[in-house]
């Protein structure tokens, strides 16, 4: 059963002029003395002595990594939430949720429509975490969304009324998501002390390759795993965004949990060392299902082949990956995955692959199956986890010849092996019909093609950067870190509002910022022929400082 609370909320009254623009953050960050009260739906959170006794019986399985359990609810954001007026004619709604002692929350929608002006926005109670503005531009065309995870147990949605359009919005959750592995440990990087990032020494001739490889988010039924994924190129080198990744990932899905599988791109540590804080990625939200091995391990190759909800955009700096049907393993090569959802790391093998089936230690010529075992490189000795399955392996001339399956290596297993569904077995083996082979959609035009190259279309210099918070307390500060693409020659940084304002360091270290508001960056890059711009409107948040009263309910906001 779900409980109603009332929350309120007093704000000091803060002048902020031309400070504030809609869309830079919510109506209510920049509320005056008036009282902002909603309610909050409190959750009562699953069984979880079941779940995870589930988990543990499913670690020698071949299942995906599991970090949520749903609860069913029915919320209707326009009927469950409540209106505040936010001064010179703008209104908003408001509704808080609350899943007890939650590690996150993930949200997962049956109808998502977001009037022309309207924008909606997600952020935690102390605002520390925000996502959006979420607008008509992000509108599905089949109703089915998600939103990202929300850190801790309690969220608050909000939605701010355009002026000029009185329509509602269709905000509706079916599911919410209650995340119960330490998600922000684990994005700091939990996996296994032996794993190799993969912009170590050991990536340096991989770098095309890593970026195909994605995590993968995803939901089947009332459950939310981690996989990896890569996207794939096609003979007609279209760009078609196919993605490949494992059976096993979201057996149980449906057509409308496919549409809500979150695509996490370029989430890897800039060098060889771990960052101090998760770096920013890139995402897509939906996919859906082309292709896959009708059977599991036993009898099939264990692939699945989808498409995309949106070709990558091109400053995602994508590359679709080549691959080789032939049956040649390659002397040597590497897997590029995501252990346990974390940043992008690398394993390296030293030997041909070994034909074989799945799990077992003898070689079969006729197998499903490649057979691995990882070898000590200078900064570790990568192997896989659970977050791994799905990922690809790559052959010494650079293209994909499998995907991860399962397998028993491990940071105190080293030498143990690791299993690849055959990217030939995939090609046309596992049945009669399209919607289990790759040859159709990999080769429409029936080429007969043995391998392909991969294809890039990113952008050939690229203005990018990342920034260890985007919102800060009035004088705190903010790290800035380049991650252009392209070995720009020189940097133009502007900070508004900052101090300082201007840099032309490529990372130019800590920002203050003195005053509250919502405030732009802008940064330049260039080489002797080439430059590139990226401006972030509205992206730096500053708020007050929070002083909480122990005589009472309220917190002071200065």
């Amino acid at each position: 059963m779900s409980r109603i609370i009332l929350v309120i909320f007093l704000f000091l009254s803060i002048d902020l002029a031309a400070q504030v623009s809609e869309g830079g953050v919510p109506y209510s960050f920049a509320m005056g003395s008036e009282a902002v009260s909603y309610k909050i739906l409190d959750l009562d959170p699953p069984d979880m002595v079941p779940v995870l006794e589930q988990d543990q019986l499913s670690l020698s399985e071949t299942v995906p990594y599991r970090i949520g359990i749903g609860i069913p609810v029915d919320i209707d954001l326009s009927a469950d939430g409540s209106w505040s007026e936010a001064g010179k004619g703008r209104r908003f709604l408001s509704l808080g949720i609350k899943a007890k002692d939650a590690k996150g929350i993930i949200l997962y929608y049956r109808a998502f429509d977001i009037p022309e002006g309207g924008k909606l926005f997600i952020y935690t109670q102390d605002r520390a975490q925000l996502l959006g503005a979420f607008t008509s531009g992000n509108n599905p065309s089949g109703g089915y969304f998600a939103t990202e995870l929300i850190y801790g147990d309690e969220l608050v949605l909000e939605y701010d009324a355009p002026e000029q359009n009185a329509d509602k919005p269709i905000v509706e959750i079916y599911q919410v998501q209650y995340v119960y592995k330490d998600v922000q440990s684990l994005l700091k990087g939990q996996s296994g002390p032996c794993e190799v990032n993969v912009n170590c020494p050991e990536g340096d001739s991989w770098q095309n390759e890593k970026r195909s490889v994605a995590k993968i988010v995803l939901k089947a039924g009332f459950g939310t795993y981690l996989c990896t994924g890569a996207l794939i190129n096609n003979t007609r080198n279209d760009s078609t965004p196919y993605f490949l990744t494992a059976r096993h990932c979201g057996t149980s899905a449906s057509l409308g949990d496919y549409s809500q599988w979150v695509f996490h791109f370029n989430y890897e540590a800039l060098s060889c060392e771990d960052p101090q804080t998760p770096p920013q990625s890139n995402t897509i939200t939906g996919s859906s299902l082309i292709a896959q091995a009708p059977n599991g391990t036993v009898g099939g190759s264990d692939f699945k082949l989808l498409l995309l909800s949106e070709k990558v955009p091109d400053t995602y700096n994508p590359y679709l990956s080549g691959w080789i049907r032939d049956g040649y393993s390659g002397t040597s090569g590497v897997g590029i995955h995501h252990p346990k959802g974390d940043i992008k790391k690398i394993s390296t093998y030293t030997s041909s692959l070994v034909s074989t089936q799945y799990g077992q230690p003898v070689q079969d010529p006729d197998g499903m199956y490649w057979k691995v075992v990882w070898a000590e490189t200078e900064n570790g000795h990568g192997v896989t986890e659970g977050g791994s399955s799905g990922s690809p392996i790559f052959n010494n001339t650079g293209k994909i010849t499998g995907t991860l399956t399962g397998g028993a290596a491990s940071c105190s297993e080293l030498t143990a092996p690791d299993y690849y569904g055959k990217f030939s077995y995939h090609w046309s083996s596992n049945g009669s019909t399209g919607d289990a082979q790759l040859r159709p959609y990999l080769d429409p035009d029936n080429t007969g093609m043995q391998s392909i190259d991969g294809l890039g279309y990113g952008s050939l210099l690229l203005a990018n950067f990342a920034v260890d918070t985007s919102i800060v307390s009035i004088g705190g500060q903010i790290s800035y870190t380049d991650q252009s693409i392209g070995d720009p020659e020189y940097w133009s940084w502007t900070f508004f509002s900052g101090d300082p304002s201007l840099s032309s360091s490529r990372d130019p270290g800590r920002i203050t910022y003195r005053d509250y508001g919502v405030y732009d960056v802008r940064l330049i890059v260039g080489t002797g022929d080439l430059s590139d711009t990226l401006f972030r409107k509205n992206y730096i948040r500053v708020i007050p400082n929070l002083y909480p009263n122990p005589a009472n309910e309220y917190v002071t906001m200065n």
